[in-house]
């Protein structure tokens, strides 16, 4: 089971270490190649790291190295070291790989349903600007002509720090169209899907 929140997740935040400018893009990364698996994954972001890719995206490192920034944030942020190297690796990989996979998954899930049952707007992935800055996953069109937009969350969003979610609702605000925030639980189900179709109505 994966577990990317506690200590860690306060000290990953605080010390900035999976920023994209200091990590990778990740989001960007999987858009791009597309990935089917987890070891895929890991081998790209390597790849980015190493060589220059035609496609511009770099990475400042591997997992591991994105562990080992973390274990040595520990000296930084609490004076001692409150978990091993290994558990810092293993939390980074859980935050790159295994959440991002499950992250873009789900957003394509949700873009289906959306699909599927809103016949007057179409619902597309967020890319570039709209994506990172904005903090957008998913468009939606009536027309052709945009709309609004849907971040894709996991319950546990609504219980991180303020200043996380002040963040992403502030650079939501830069866009000035109504963004909905779509959740899930652990079993990948929304709990908010049908409030949000009748707001989208509404629009």
């Amino acid at each position: 089971m994966t577990y990317t929140g506690g200590p860690l997740n306060e000290l990953n935040g605080k010390m900035g270490i999976s920023a994209p400018f200091r990590s990778v893009p990740i989001m960007k990364l999987i858009r791009t190649h597309k990935p089917l698996s987890k070891d895929a994954l890991v081998q790209l972001i390597a790849y980015h790291y190493t060589n220059e890719c035609p496609c511009g995206i770099k990475s400042q490192g591997t997992v591991e190295m994105f562990g080992r920034n973390l274990y040595e944030s520990q000296l930084v942020y609490w004076k001692e070291y409150r978990y091993s190297l290994k558990e810092c690796i293993q939390w980074e990989y859980d935050l790159f790989v295994v959440q991002s996979l499950k992250g873009g998954t789900i957003e394509k899930k949700a873009i289906d349903d959306f699909n599927g049952v809103l016949k007057d707007f179409s619902f597309e992935e967020a890319e570039g600007f709209l994506d990172e800055d904005l903090r957008i996953d998913i468009i939606i069109k009536r027309n052709a002509i945009e709309v609004g937009g849907i971040q894709v969350k996991p319950l546990t969003f609504k219980s991180m720090r303020q200043e996380v979610i002040s963040f992403n609702k502030k650079a939501n605000q830069k866009w000035c169209k109504p963004v909905f925030y779509l959740y899930y639980d652990k079993g990948e189900h929304f709990i908010n899907r049908d409030d949000i179709v009748k707001e989208i109505q509404n629009l």
